[in-house]
């Protein structure tokens, strides 16, 4: 017989993956900078689609201001901040809260969506926002490290 599944030991696997991932990809995003959705409306001319004007705020904020870029890092910064814990944070109430991790994650994703590079590690964020809004609502709990192997 197999074993229960720990739906919070999922959802820390896919956030370190998704925020490593993301960092990678968000150093990436502030050289090559594009607008995922700039398809929509755009035209295609010689050096690929250009973004039509219903989009010109947010190539804006992509292409000529890589503020998306910077709150892309920053939450990857801080979802792996939450899952590998610095000793000041370890054991808080951020750190033990699956609903901040939700919020946060799901965040990462909406901002994420928005750039070229990061689409894939946005999914996965949404996904892993998911994962721990159900292990949130089945009740799952955050022990300690210690208590978890054993050492008093």
């Amino acid at each position: 017989m197999m074993g229960k599944l720990i739906w919070h030991e999922w959802g820390r696997l896919l956030a370190l993956a998704s925020g490593s991932y993301m960092v990678w990809a968000s150093f990436w995003a502030f050289f090559y900078r594009k607008f995922f959705w700039d398809m929509i409306g755009g035209t295609l001319g010689p050096a690929g689609i250009i973004p039509g004007n219903n989009t010109k705020p947010l190539v804006d904020i992509v292409v000529n201001i890589p503020l998306l870029q910077i709150f892309t890092l920053l939450f990857s910064l801080f979802a792996l901040m939450l899952e590998w814990p610095l000793p000041m944070i370890k054991g808080t109430g951020l750190h033990r809260s699956f609903l901040a991790r939700v919020v946060v994650y799901f965040l990462a994703g909406f901002v994420g969506i928005m750039v070229y590079q990061t689409v894939d590690c946005a999914i996965y964020f949404v996904i892993t926002s998911m994962v721990y809004l159900r292990a949130h609502m089945l009740g799952e709990i955050m022990r300690d490290t210690r208590s978890r192997n054993g050492e008093a």
